[in-house]
């Protein structure tokens, strides 16, 4: 599979800004709002977006957006080509709108962004690669086939990868989230112990991560769940106490809604031994 890239960016429009109704004749088109509000149209059809919806536009299809929020809207934009029939399978699965789940397509797309910024060696390749991660993401986000399982957190791939900015603030909410996660903390209690003032770790949190502080703490604590499943032999009650949760039912809803499967079904395909061929 292959795909060639345009153009990317990430781009800010005042409220009333946007682009007039226009289309292109062999780009296909990814927006991915992740600040403030906008509208999009799509042959005359209107599609109110919010932070965390992407927008897929075909190549030739007629299209328009604004921005409609008083902070205006903030997005990342990905234009490419492809002339591969596997791609074009792939892409024939996309829907028009859907939301990222979990900031899985934010990080992909913000990774394909500074690429192109920085153009680092093979930034070409990396950038095609990362692009068509998205591009299956995007089919199984919208088949409802999507299980996004990570190794390892995609948020912290991102921060130890060179592409990241070393973050000292980063760096104290996570040591202090690890010595807490199996007990109940305030966000005011962690910005107090961590030395900081409540709106900048809040602030900083958000322009590191996309994510509000909340999600951020609950997606370390999903981390180290898949980290306690895949490498100890604790059972499922004894994690979810560890991480500090009441019972197994309430652990059980928290993986499934973070990791698009439940944690009986994800131990049985990590701790037993499986193949398979390709």
């Amino acid at each position: 599979m292959y795909v060639r890239i345009t153009s990317s960016g990430r781009f800010y429009y005042k409220e009333g800004e946007g682009k007039s109704e226009h289309h292109h004749l062999d780009d296909y088109q990814i927006q991915l709002v992740y600040a403030g509000t906008a509208r999009n149209y799509f042959d005359g059809q209107s599609y109110d977006l919010q932070s965390g919806d992407i927008v897929f536009c075909r190549k030739g299809r007629y299209h328009a957006f604004s921005a409609t929020s008083k902070e205006g809207a903030k997005m990342l934009e990905v234009k490419f080509t492809s002339a591969d029939e596997s791609v074009e399978e792939v892409l024939g699965g996309i829907d028009t709108k859907f939301r990222d789940r979990e900031n899985q397509l934010y990080m992909l797309l913000s990774r394909i962004v500074l690429e192109g910024q920085r153009k680092p060696l093979h930034y070409r390749s990396m950038s095609s690669a990362l692009l068509m991660e998205c591009l299956l993401s995007m089919n199984r986000l919208c088949l409802e086939h999507s299980l996004p399982i990570y190794e390892s957190n995609p948020i912290h791939q991102l921060r130890r990868s060179s592409l990241a900015t070393k973050s000292e603030v980063l760096d104290s909410v996570d040591a202090y989230i690890a010595s807490h996660i199996g007990a109940s903390f305030s966000l005011a209690q962690m910005a107090g112990e961590c030395g900081y003032n409540q709106d900048y770790l809040y602030r900083v949190i958000k322009k590191q991560t996309g994510l509000s502080a909340i999600k951020y703490i609950n997606l370390v604590k999903f981390e180290r769940s898949l980290s306690l499943i895949q490498n100890t032999e604790l059972s499922l009650s004894e994690i979810g106490y560890n991480l500090g949760f009441e019972n197994l039912q309430y652990f059980s809803r928290f993986f499934k809604q973070h990791g698009g499967i439940a944690p009986s079904e994800y131990i049985e395909k990590v701790r037993y031994t499986t193949r398979t061929d390709y």
